[in-house]
């Protein structure tokens, strides 16, 4: 011990905010001892974005992933007497909206979320009385819908590991350095002492990105504003016996949402303007005047948000008697593509990142990691989470900032899962980029590679082949495709073409024992005839689906991997 902190450690997880606490106890409920847990905050408010979200869950997400992570940290959150269930709806306010909301009761069927359904004006009144029904067309109900209490969530996890006595938790105490020694992640230097540790897992949110330069490496984050604001005293809540007694509001049209909270009405926008920091900009603890997250609110970006919530809840925002109680630029974690950044870091062995995780996910979020760090992979699929997807480029400031800012007001955005990012394109180009663009090329982005899906040149084919080619009547499946696409198969199965393969990536295996490393991840049998091309699927250890890729045997122990177009450097399963 110095200074009461262990000298060494099996894991340090850096961080107490929901994320941290939760990796740190399922890592010890997998067995692993001597984990140590430190924050430069106070306990249990360590002052980052834990303790002012606004701790609401709603399940339901497009993502498959997400829902799953979602759903099991609700299922955690209940065991622990932490949650509240009030039931959710999601407005619409306009017939796009409506139509993106059925798309949200597939997604819900798809995922096994059950039950939900759509509801009429009027029924949404009668969940929410104070609403003006007449501004909606309808809305979206989830009942498992409800609110956290993740501060209280953290400290029971934490204490139930310490309880184990497989956790020391290191209130108070920064870090200043993370040492690596070749290739490999070594200790942790911090104001109380050095900590010799086998793995580090970063879990401090919008700080994550200023403690992986230590490391020397990067995660992709950027701090952002979401701005909140609680009015109160609310006549309708008065008396309220919880904490939340009334379904949680999303005003999707406008990026808002607002709900109970006890005897005020909490309202908070992602319709701003996008704010973004550097981890550098925020306060320390002790000079921060609520918190090193709570920033000063502006009120000048939030005047349109207050028309909207005045709209949708006449009685209560319009009610001269009720003022605004609490209002903050509240920051959090936002990355380029709006997803997590977990896993092992690619450039440092036994680095681990847990960033970017809301409230909503935090424990299963922290229970899938512990499983993959204890083993190999977790029983939820992270692969759209999984830090190795991103590219250089897609790591440096200005890429994350470009896309960060795009994404943010789309966060209750309706979203084509085909939809292409305006910001930070042309990086990366073939070399028959400027032919392509005099064909009329139509380019997707593929890790920054501008990848043509069709070609306006080509339209005639679709006279060509008249009753051949597939047409796409409804509105939503056609955006973002053409029927040339179509055609141009078509043709391709009659003459010949040239494809731009210059977005695949190319690598070789070779040296003993290639052939046992190549068929212990290949589905298929690669003791094949030298020149010959095999597809096969790609599996983990335990039999899960990574990939597919197309093999060529180029020799004895010598074979040429090409994947499908510009996936990020995801590790070969071993």
């Amino acid at each position: 011990m110095t200074n009461g902190l262990p000298t060494h450690a099996r894991c340090v997880v850096i961080g107490c905010g929901i994320v941290g606490n939760s990796l740190a106890y399922h890592l010890t409920q997998l067995g692993w001892q001597d984990v140590v847990l430190l924050d430069k905050g106070p306990l249990p408010n360590p002052g980052g974005s834990t303790g002012h979200a606004s701790n609401f869950i709603y399940l339901v997400d497009h993502s498959k992933e997400m829902t799953a992570l979602t759903v099991e940290s609700v299922r955690q959150y209940r065991d622990m007497g932490v949650f509240i269930q009030s039931g959710g709806i999601e407005v619409a306010r306009t017939k796009e909206r409506m139509q993106e909301l059925t798309r949200r009761m597939a997604s819900a069927e798809s995922w096994g979320i059950e039950p939900v359904s759509l509801l009429s004006p009027g029924d949404v009144k009668e969940f929410v009385p104070y609403i003006n029904e007449s501004v909606i067309l309808g809305g979206f109900y989830t009942p498992g819908v409800g609110v956290v209490d993740s501060l209280r969530a953290g400290t029971l996890m934490r204490e139930k590991a310490q309880a184990d006595g497989a956790l020391h938790v290191a209130p108070k105490t920064e870090v200043i350095g993370i040492d690596v020694e070749d290739g490999r992640v070594r200790r942790v230097r911090t104001t109380q002492g050095d900590i010799e540790a086998e793995t580090v897992a970063i879990t401090c949110g919008v700080w994550s990105p200023r403690l992986a330069r230590m490391a020397g490496t990067r995660i992709p984050l950027t701090p952002a504003v979401h701005q909140m604001i609680d009015i109160g005293p609310v006549p309708r809540f008065r008396g309220a016996r919880s904490d939340i007694e009334h379904p949680i509001v999303r005003d999707m049209d406008t990026n808002m949402y607002e709900r109970q909270a006890g005897g005020d009405l909490e309202i908070g926008s992602y319709a701003h303007r996008p704010i973004l920091y550097d981890p550098e900009d925020l306060p320390p603890v002790e000079q921060a005047a609520l918190s090193p997250t709570e920033f000063p609110f502006t009120q000048a970006d939030f005047e349109e948000q207050m028309q909207h919530a005045l709209e949708l809840m006449p009685e209560i925002v319009g009610d001269e008697t009720v003022g605004v109680k609490y209002a903050i630029n509240g920051i959090l974690s936002l990355t380029p593509d709006g997803m997590p950044v977990l896993g092992e870091s690619p450039d440092v062995k036994g680095l681990w990142s847990a960033a970017a995780v809301w409230v909503k996910e935090g424990p299963g979020t922290g229970k899938a990691l512990a499983e993959w760090m204890v083993h190999g992979e977790s029983e939820t699929d992270l692969h759209s989470s999984d830090i190795a997807r991103f590219h250089e480029h897609q790591k440096t400031r200005a890429h994350v900032r470009a896309r960060a800012a795009e994404g943010f007001n789309k966060t209750y955005g309706i979203v084509h899962p085909s939809e292409q990012w305006a910001s930070n394109r042309n990086i990366r180009l073939a070399p028959f980029h400027l032919r392509e663009r005099e064909l009329g090329a139509v380019f997707f982005e593929a890790a920054g590679w501008e990848r043509p899906q069709w070609y306006e040149s080509n339209a005639s084919l679709i006279d060509e082949f008249g009753d051949r080619v597939n047409r796409r009547t409804a509105e939503w499946e056609s955006r973002w495709w053409s029927p040339i696409i179509n055609a141009e198969h078509l043709a391709m199965r009659e003459r010949a073409g040239l494809f731009d393969l210059s977005a695949f990536t190319i690598f070789d295996i070779r040296g003993p024992g290639a052939l046992a490393s190549v068929q212990r991840a290949a589905l298929r049998q690669m003791d094949v005839p030298v020149g010959r091309v095999v597809y096969t699927p790609i599996l983990s250890p335990e039999g899960g689906f990574k990939s597919d890729l197309t093999i060529m045997r180029l020799g004895d122990e010598h074979f040429r991997v090409v994947t499908g177009g510009s996936p990020p450097a995801r590790r070969w399963p071993t």
